[in-house]
């Protein structure tokens, strides 16, 4: 089938959710995907479109575009939280990639960023010859109706850059994990009142393994540690404690640290930011953790 004509089939079936759509011969054999994010500091709002979906594996790479651009609030889906994206249908195969297509031309705001302190908001773009496409590794078989899903989770806080040459857009480069849905944990916990101050712009950075915390810097040299998600810490309603809630980790261990200069955290380059606290601790598949940082 030549890819335009699988290409209208494809967002025929994203549109109807039909788990019989595509595939080889109208097979149940779906992949869920579901998208989440880490947040960012200085914003209300992070609006990201995508035009479609990619899957590769072995039997080639299957094609899903949406019927027409499709909005995500990404800053809404964090502390756990993800949405639900599209329900593709593949043949049975071995499948090792993911790829996300982005709205976010320069001029536009198919993309943009609402900020807290101004309240305005500003084009988020992708600038002319760079990537408009992100892909992330999998690891997945489909067999015959079974379903496999997977959230993938675009951290902000690496993803929203300062554009140097024009201080009203921001840059879109995108940085994406991908998570099994049956095969991932949760961290949450409370952060003691003594250590938010006044001013304190507040956040708990999560990274793989027993290491000392560092700041995000998306220019560092390959191997550097870095944080694999964050969480913004906010007052508990119920409790009236500071607390905060990770998602979507694979079962291992993990630092916890917390700061309050999470605002002073350019993405572009090496700050240091001081970690008024750590710990470590491990993660389980389907259980959430608890931790206190003090």
């Amino acid at each position: 089938m030549p890819r335009l004509l699988a290409r209208s089939a494809a967002a025929l079936c994203a549109l109807l959710l039909l788990t019989s759509c595509g595939g080889s011969g109208g097979n149940n054999n779906n992949l869920n995907i579901y998208v989440a994010d880490g947040p960012i500091d200085n914003a209300g709002s992070v609006t990201v479109t995508l035009t479609e979906i990619s899957v590769t594996g072995d039997q080639g790479t299957q094609y899903f575009p949406f019927p027409s651009p499709t909005p995500i609030n990404f800053y809404q889906l964090q502390a756990g939280l993800s949405q639900f994206l599209i329900s593709a249908s593949l043949p049975t195969g071995h499948y090792t990639a993911i790829t996300l297509y982005f709205d976010a031309a320069p001029g536009t705001l198919d993309s943009n960023i609402r900020l807290i302190g101004n309240g305005n908001t500003y084009p988020l773009v992708i600038p002319a010859g760079k990537p408009t496409t992100y892909t992330v590794p999998v690891n997945f078989i489909v067999f015959q109706n079974i379903t496999a899903s997977y959230t993938l989770d675009l951290d902000l806080r690496k993803s929203v850059l300062p554009d140097s040459t024009n201080p009203n857009q921001y840059i879109l480069q995108p940085s994406l994990r991908a998570v099994s849905n049956s095969d991932f944990g949760n961290i949450t916990g409370t952060v003691a009142n003594t250590l938010v101050s006044s001013g304190c712009n507040a956040a708990v950075y999560v990274y793989s393994g027993n290491v000392t915390p560092t700041d995000v810097n998306v220019n560092a040299p390959a191997g550097t540690v870095q944080p694999i998600n964050s969480a913004l810490v906010g007052v508990n309603p119920t409790t009236a404690q500071f607390a905060f809630s990770v998602g979507f980790l694979p079962p291992g261990q993990y630092t916890a640290a917390f700061t309050c200069q999470a605002n002073l955290d350019d993405p572009t380059k090496t700050d240091n930011i001081q970690f008024l606290a750590k710990t470590t601790t491990s993660v389980a598949a389907s259980n959430t953790t608890f931790i206190n940082l003090q």
